[in-house]
């Protein structure tokens, strides 16, 4: 086997731990970059704004729905 001596895995510990420090830096900054603005939650409050959302959450779930059905549908037809 190698031999590696004590100063050799001492800098290689440091560059690891550095590497990882950066990586977790990068991270932090791309979290506190988001854009809270974006998504209002406070205005859920508001009933008319609440009543829309649901309606346009309702409706993107009935077209996942439909687009399941047809797809499922289109396959078992190429199947049989």
């Amino acid at each position: 086997m190698y031999e590696v001596s004590g100063e050799l895995i001492v800098m290689l510990n440091y560059l690891v731990v550095v590497k990882v420090k950066e990586r977790l830096a990068v991270s932090k900054q791309a979290a506190q970059k988001f854009d809270g603005a974006r998504f209002n939650l406070r205005k859920l409050n508001e009933l008319e704004v609440k009543q829309k959302y649901q309606i346009e959450i309702t409706n993107r779930f009935a077209d996942l729905e439909k687009n399941v059905d047809e797809d499922v549908n289109r396959a078992w037809e190429n199947i049989t």
